[in-house]
């Protein structure tokens, strides 16, 4: 399955439509949506993103919870009940939610961050700062993704 990859910044007009990257439409599309679900992430002032693929597994998640406990219904209002399918329009493009783009600070442009099977949409300068607080922090945890190819002949890790 193809994973959302890259970083990309793009404008928003008036009306509040910015266009998807390319590359990112064209997994939603592969996974039959013609358009993205966003919903305001629960980690901090940014969206998220993604097609039916990811939207199945957070369904799969939430199913995992008690019906009836106050932790499902608090995740879901969040995760389900404040997304949106924004479908694109002819020239790629999707109208931000006023209240997706005020969660995110978002006004004028837009980055669009791959997450593999997900994306973020992030105010620019917002995400320049986590970007540098997150590439100091990552050096300490390279060991996290140890390679398939570092393993022993005992299928051990060394």
């Amino acid at each position: 399955m193809e994973s959302f990859r890259g970083r990309f910044t793009n404008k928003i007009d008036a009306k509040g439509r910015v266009s998807v990257p390319a590359k990112f439409r064209a997994i939603t599309i592969a996974q039959g949506l013609g358009g993205i679900v966003c919903f305001p992430s629960i980690q901090g002032a940014f969206v998220e993103g993604c097609g039916p693929a990811f939207s199945a597994v957070i369904d799969e998640m939430l199913d995992r919870l008690d019906p009836f406990s106050r932790e499902r219904d608090l995740l879901a209002s969040v995760l389900l009940g404040d997304s949106a399918e924004l479908m694109f329009d002819s020239d790629g493009r999707i109208v931000l939610p006023e209240d997706l783009r005020a969660h995110a600070n978002i006004t004028d442009e837009a980055t669009f961050v791959g997450m593999g099977r997900k994306f973020q949409i992030w105010e620019p300068r917002a995400y320049e700062t986590f970007r540098a607080e997150a590439l100091e922090q990552a050096r300490a945890h390279g060991d996290l993704l140890r390679s398939p190819l570092a393993l022993g002949s005992g299928g051990g890790a060394r």
